[in-house]
């Protein structure tokens, strides 16, 4: 697996497409925070750092979306995956260290989101709202719920053969997950005594979902609305496993001819 690892990083540290992550994630870190810089004198109060601090796993689940199916997918166009079989290396390696390079890509792309959020934010606007061991909870989390889109994207890509069908399938379903939890979110803030609130074994079922949903805990994160960040965290760790042990058991059986 070290092999393995290092070719990967190796063809990340060379890729433009990568370049074109980092510089995407730093240009929307810059931008989002100062248009809340220049909002904030016409709002009449001091907005939270909070306010950009906690968009990046939302952002992320969309741009690598199209970054793992086009960085890995390309495997497939050149023959480097047969390549690397045919050396002996086993699938379940290849697609291990694919997800853990997504992972870490992943990883490094919200740092560099953050970097302009916090030096542009941290003298602009006020403190987070939270005291550190919650902030300790939420970061935690925010990891958890990225490596559970890596998972889904890597299983996607990983069983496809070619890389625009991997690109067009992550994005269009990110995109479907977006609205169907979007409209989850609107039922359930409906306040109550109104023809339209939602309660009973309705509402749970809903709330349940909406915690579920990578995309529903996205959006707990970016409004500091997530409650319990430890069980969101326990919901991301499941669908990181079930993706992984799925996609890795689809992909040993997938021919590569």
């Amino acid at each position: 697996m070290r092999n393995l690892l290092s070719a990967d990083l190796f063809r990340l540290r060379k890729s433009a497409l990568f370049g074109g992550l980092l510089l995407v994630s730093a240009a929307l870190g810059a931008l989002a925070t100062i248009q809340h810089v220049m909002a904030q004198p016409h709002s009449g109060h001091c907005f939270p750092l909070s306010i950009d601090f906690f968009a990046y796993p939302l952002l992320l689940g969309f741009e690598i979306a199209v970054f793992i199916p086009l960085f890995f997918g390309a495997e497939y166009s050149d023959g480097t995956i047969r390549n690397k079989i045919a050396l002996g290396c086993s699938r379940l390696s290849v697609y291990l260290v694919h997800l853990l390079v997504s992972f870490g890509t992943a990883v490094l792309a919200s740092i560099v989101y953050l970097v302009p959020v916090l030096a542009i934010g941290i003298p602009a606007f006020d403190p987070m709202p939270v005291d550190r061991k919650t902030l300790f909870l939420l970061l935690l989390g925010s990891l958890a719920l990225l490596a559970a889109y890596c998972a889904l994207y890597t299983a996607a890509t990983m069983n496809c053969g070619r890389k625009s069908s991997a690109a067009v399938t992550c994005l269009a379903g990110m995109m479907a997950v977006y609205f169907l939890t979007g409209g989850i979110e609107n039922r359930l803030a409906y306040p109550e005594y109104t023809p339209y609130y939602v309660d009973g074994t309705a509402r749970a079922v809903l709330e349940t979902i909406f915690d579920l949903s990578p995309v529903g805990q996205s959006l707990q994160y970016l409004w500091l609305e997530a409650a319990d960040p430890a069980r969101l965290a326990l919901y991301s760790l499941g669908i990181t496993a079930v993706a992984t042990a799925a996609g890795a058991a689809l992909f040993r059986r997938k021919d590569l001819k």
